[in-house]
């Protein structure tokens, strides 16, 4: 699961967002990269394996600049290297991607036959170059991000950027979570709240299909057919607990040690521990009557899957069954109306 980060302030902002992806590596990763822009021009640095590597690359070649976007990645399309890694580049664009677009072996042709040529083996590029093609007819890069947007199919979150706009980003959403942070004459874009924590806790999540012009004072958020829409700003609730690993090796460390509190808070919501009965649950449905659940998760979260499939087994004697969320969006599993299915 890739972490985007975005922000159009007031001072050198490649530190800032190197910082801001240290707090997106419980989402694992193979490769960084960051790019700003200064004095018009667009500047990168990527570096294969972890955030270290990328500060030694800024320490050895600093990158200047008030605006920029970074990337954690997690390949999917083409392997760990330095050239898959983001941000990628096309004629002035730059951009990170989080998701997969499914679309882009189609829109991988189309281009190739338009005469682009392609640095990567990533989905991501695909898009870069879609931008860019729409910028050549003459749009400006706020029309030419959102006709580019309305090719994609799949699920992603982008952060894109222009050559000679140095107080614009923009940001769209279409499944994988993405989050505008409100600042004092400054923007901020966060795969979540707790990647932004430092910086602000005014955050506006975008919905699916949500796009946003995202400047230093201002953001205007759009949906996919480009009406502007209002979106709920909120206070974020993020902490430190929750986006440093502590005293601990690593956030898989972190995790495991913090299951019983978390664990603890969760069923406090469901069961009065005084007298130990449980809380009626409002559902949609009767529990008592699914006849099969179907588990759907990715990572960890799967592992407790294999888990819980033994106990719902054992214990209420529902038959499971559990795919990695990857395998189970195309498997088409047959599902009966007395099925359920838990993601």
């Amino acid at each position: 699961m890739c972490g985007i980060v975005g922000i159009v302030g007031h001072s050198q902002v490649a530190p800032l967002i190197v910082d801001a992806l240290k707090r997106l590596e419980y989402r694992g990763y193979d490769s960084a990269g960051v790019a700003t822009i200064e004095k018009g021009e667009l500047g990168r640095r990527r570096a294969e394996g972890k955030l270290v590597n990328l500060e030694r690359r800024l320490k050895d070649e600093p990158l200047d600049g008030t605006i920029g976007i970074g990337h954690t990645r997690w390949a999917t399309h083409g392997v760990p290297n330095e050239a898959n890694a983001h941000p990628h580049f096309s004629d002035g664009v730059a951009i990170v991607h989080n998701g997969i677009i499914e679309n882009f072996a189609e829109l991988r042709d189309e281009l190739l036959r338009d005469g682009y040529s392609f640095s990567s083996q990533t989905d991501t590029e695909v898009v870069a170059h879609l931008v860019a093609r729409e910028l050549a007819t003459g749009l400006e890069p706020v029309q030419a991000a959102h006709r580019a947007l309305k090719r994609l199919h799949g699920a992603f979150a982008l952060a894109i950027m222009f050559k000679g706009d140095e107080d614009l980003i923009v940001g769209a959403r279409n499944g994988p979570p993405l989050a505008v942070g409100h600042g004092d004459g400054e923007m901020f874009l966060g795969s979540d709240a707790i990647a932004l924590a430092p910086f602000t806790n005014s955050i506006t999540y975008l919905e699916d299909g949500d796009w946003a012009v995202v400047r230093r004072n201002s953001v205007a958020i759009y949906d996919i057919d480009g009406n502007k829409v209002d979106r709920k700003r909120q206070q974020s609730l993020s902490t430190s607990f929750m986006v440093d690993k502590g005293n601990r090796r690593h956030f898989m460390e972190k995790e495991i040690h913090e299951q019983p509190e978390v664990i603890s808070h969760t069923l406090a919501h469901y069961v009065d521990f005084v007298s130990g009965v449980s809380k009626p649950l409002e559902l949609p449905f009767d529990f008592a009557k699914i006849g099969r659940l179907a588990l759907s998760a990715c990572g960890t979260a799967y592992l407790a899957g294999l888990i819980s499939k033994y106990w719902f087994e054992r214990y209420a004697r529902l038959p499971v069954d559990i795919d990695v969320a990857s395998e189970f969006r195309y498997r088409e599993m047959p599902l009966s109306a007395k099925d359920a299915a838990f993601f």
